[in-house]
């Protein structure tokens, strides 16, 4: 082979991934094993860990997302249920950020639509993955079908709010890190 022939491998995660990697996986870890949360009703929280996987899915793409989950995941309480479910989150919110809502590029229709977003995926996707899950693997919850009526009003408002407050927050903070500004991802 000729010297200056060899093509140069992409590296699978760049220096910036790896480093949001550690900023965003070293707090979700963090909250999980300081038990760093506003409670609620027994067992519900309040815990901005759990939004670690997601920003950093928004932030350095679907596999940056589901290593952040995975250490999420490492000090949970229940880790048959977060060490497959927070890498999920990270990932399907990497794709949601990047081909769905900064698709959108009126950016006051795109707050609009992120916080729709925000409420729909965690009603509709979030909410009934990890209750089944914990119905299932745990037994917690004797009747799947009853959590909108047993936990609507925390998966259809009270965390919605939460967690749109948090990610609009550190989006408006950080919106080069989002790719907010120039309504294109990041990676």
């Amino acid at each position: 082979m000729e010297k200056g022939s060899e093509s140069k491998k992409k590296p699978l995660l760049t220096s910036r991934q790896m480093g949001l990697i550690a900023a965003f996986g070293g707090a979700a870890f963090a909250f999980r094993a300081l038990g760093i949360a506003i409670p609620l009703v027994p067992p519900l929280v309040m815990d901005p860990g759990a939004l670690m996987p997601c920003l950093a899915g928004m932030a350095g793409g679907p596999l940056v997302g589901a290593i952040v989950g995975i250490a999420r995941g490492i000090p949970s309480g229940l880790p048959a249920v977060d060490l497959w479910a927070q890498p999920i989150k990270g990932i399907y919110w990497a794709y949601v950020w990047k081909y769905i809502i900064l698709r959108v590029k009126d950016t006051k229709k795109r707050w609009l639509f992120f916080a729709f977003m925000t409420w729909f995926l965690q009603f509709f996707v979030e909410a009934p993955m990890f209750i089944a899950a914990n119905a299932f693997i745990y037994k917690i919850y004797p009747f799947y079908p009853t959590w909108p009526f047993t936990l609507g009003w925390y998966s259809g408002i009270v965390y919605p709010l939460f967690q749109f407050a948090v990610f609009a927050a550190m989006v408006k903070a950080f919106p080069g890190l989002f790719g907010w500004d120039t309504g294109k991802a990041p990676w």
